[in-house]
């Protein structure tokens, strides 16, 4: 399949495999940009563009390159690899930076309190799945988690759509609509999912960053 150009990414606006940055604000928050691209489908950063596609530049390569070799170097967990290029466009000059889907994953950001917590994509958002802040939780615990089928199944379905409710994911992955409750239940509790919806039925969708 041919590689986008990067006026076609822009044109396509934000979305699942492309987030825009006027600029790296820090360290930290590129990291768990890059981290849920890489445990999701992979994308593209583009530096120098607005949230509406303008073409703006960067004022310091050198500056947002540091960046990046923070994240990269000491925030993520496994390390990954990430492609870098510069484009000039309009006569500013743009940073294009690729995201493959990771075979390693999950990825874990370390955040400013030394935290470690996977991120994944949904949508146009980087959502954490903050489980390893609970105490008693490990490493372990985690991935079991997020590689089990059903958990697969229901985030893959929740990056379509808004929300679920117990009488859908149990058509989804054909279980008891009792048992299904009883999932989102646990996985609300353990701050993967968030409920939205108290009345009868529940929905839930996944936890949003702030």
């Amino acid at each position: 399949m041919q590689e986008k150009s990067i006026i076609q990414i822009i044109k396509e606006g934000e979305g699942l495999t492309t987030e825009f940055k006027r600029t790296i604000d820090s360290a930290f928050k590129i990291a768990k940009t890059i981290v849920s691209f890489a445990n999701t489908s992979g994308g593209s950063l583009l530096v120098g563009i607005s949230d509406s596609g303008a073409i703006l530049g960067v004022a310091s390569e050198l500056a947002e390159l540091k960046k990046l070799e923070t994240a990269t170097g000491k925030l993520i967990e496994p390390k990954l690899t990430i492609r870098i290029k510069s484009i000039l466009l309009d006569g500013m000059k743009v940073m294009q930076v690729d995201v493959d889907e990771s075979s390693d994953k999950p990825h874990y950001a370390v955040n400013e309190k030394d935290m470690k917590i996977i991120y994944i994509r949904v949508k146009d958002k980087s959502i954490p799945i903050p489980k390893l802040l609970m105490q008693g939780e490990t490493d372990a615990d985690l991935e079991k988690l997020l590689t089990s089928r059903h958990i697969k199944t229901l985030i893959a379905y929740l990056r379509e759509q808004d929300s679920v409710t117990a009488k859908v994911f149990s058509r989804i992955i054909n279980i008891s609509e009792k048992r299904a409750e009883r999932m989102l239940h646990d996985l609300a509790e353990k701050q993967v999912l968030l409920k939205i919806s108290r009345n009868k039925p529940e929905a839930f969708s996944l936890k949003y960053a702030k």
